[in-house]
């Protein structure tokens, strides 16, 4: 097979695990370990972004938190976890060319539009079994809501928050229609996905596009806001209120709070390398607040603190969150900087957009564990490498 057949099969792999990463994760960790193979057999130039310095800090301090934990095998399926981040090195080396690029972003674009159309036959049929029962739509809905492709809310809001962000860019930056429809349809399913923390990331990451498109315009948005709230269904402004009026047991506010003090007191007990991965759903009962209620429901937390900062510092230790911030906001940089700089309109779409989506994902990451979810890391890291492929490296071919 000839080096051009090659890199055909290569982009192909990497390129197919990144978007399939909406769809199904098996499918696309399959397709992550052909790529990978395919990177190392073939010969060719290897490659990796520039995060190789801040990335090997936190893995070595996550290998040593599991080393140091009370119970080192629990934190065997984080260990596994790191599979997820060859996508940097299998991507990277795959791309030479900007039309790959191209073909990344519209298989992108297609695969979250089809998520979000099912999500919308999703919630119909939720919301027509919920008047069939005679039961309250929102209370049926928010313990069971639509999710796509993928087998949880969360992870769906994750990957929606993204293309919707790639959407937005591409159109006001390439000024390119089918950006509008990607983002219209994406933005319309994380709506109705009501993950309000998604919600807030996308919010971010919009005034950043808007503000490097047209600052004047930044004003309007939140007179949208107000306005999608008021033509949208009445659970959607439920919702919504529930932000800064939560109701009780139905919202996670209270709960959220009660996970903040948990963290706080794994950190302040074991700030250099935490508890140990997996330990966080261990030892809760032992460093909740002692005014927290006992039993802990499950639906407060499920295993995580909802904080992707402070699950990581509590189970890992402050170093570690450190080097993840230290990559992630190199990234960002390079990125904005690189958009400014672009003079091609696509590559400043590009750039624009990346760095977009790591406003969103640092920002819901205040709000939820996102990099916890493998489908969500995935495409997140996938994304990065687009980025850096777009601030700098040289066409091959």
């Amino acid at each position: 097979m000839g080096s051009e057949q090659w890199q055909r099969v290569l982009i192909a792999a990497a390129g197919g695990a990144l978007v399939a990463a909406l769809c199904s994760i098996a499918v696309s960790q399959i397709l992550l370990g052909v790529a990978v193979a395919l990177a190392l057999w073939q010969g060719r130039e290897r490659r990796f972004p520039p995060v190789g310095v801040p990335l090997a800090a936190f893995v070595g301090l996550s290998v040593l938190a599991v080393l140091c934990s009370e119970a080192p095998a629990a934190g065997v399926p984080q260990l596994r976890k790191f599979f997820v981040y060859l996508i940097l090195f299998a991507l990277a080396t795959a791309l030479r060319r900007w039309v790959e690029v191209r073909w990344i972003l519209a298989g992108l674009g297609a695969a979250g539009v089809l998520s979000a159309l099912w999500s919308f036959v999703q919630y119909g049929r939720k919301y027509a079994a919920a008047k069939a029962a005679g039961v309250d739509f929102t209370m049926a809905y928010i313990a069971d809501r639509t999710t796509g492709f993928m087998s949880h809310w969360m992870t769906f809001g994750g990957e929606m928050m993204m293309v919707l962000l790639l959407g937005v860019a591409w159109w006001l930056f390439a000024r390119d229609w089918r950006g509008a429809v990607v983002a219209g349809v994406t933005g319309l399913a994380l709506l109705l996905g009501q993950t309000r923390g998604m919600w807030i990331g996308a919010a971010a990451g919009v005034v950043y596009l808007v503000w490097s498109w047209k600052r004047p315009v930044v004003l309007a948005l939140p007179l949208l806001a107000g306005l999608v709230l008021a033509v949208g269904p009445a659970t959607l402004r439920d919702r919504a209120l529930s932000i800064v009026r939560p109701r009780g047991d139905l919202d996670s506010n209270a709960h959220r709070q009660a996970m903040f003090r948990t963290g706080v007191a794994m950190i302040e007990a074991h700030p250099l390398l935490g508890i140990g991965p997996e330990m966080v759903k261990r030892k809760f009962p032992e460093y909740a607040p002692a005014d927290i209620p006992r039993p802990f429901p499950q639906s407060w937390w499920y295993d995580h603190l909802h904080n992707i900062y402070l699950h990581f510092a509590a189970e890992r230790g402050v170093p570690a969150v450190a080097a993840l911030l230290w990559m992630l906001g190199g990234a960002l940089v390079v990125f904005a900087r690189g958009a400014r700089r672009a003079v091609e309109a696509e590559r400043r779409a590009v750039l624009h957009g990346v760095a977009a989506v790591v406003i969103g994902v640092l920002t819901a990451g205040v709000f939820e564990y996102n990099l916890g979810d493998s489908e969500v890391l995935q495409l997140f890291l996938g994304l990065l490498v687009v980025g850096y492929f777009a601030a700098g490296a040289e066409e091959v071919g």
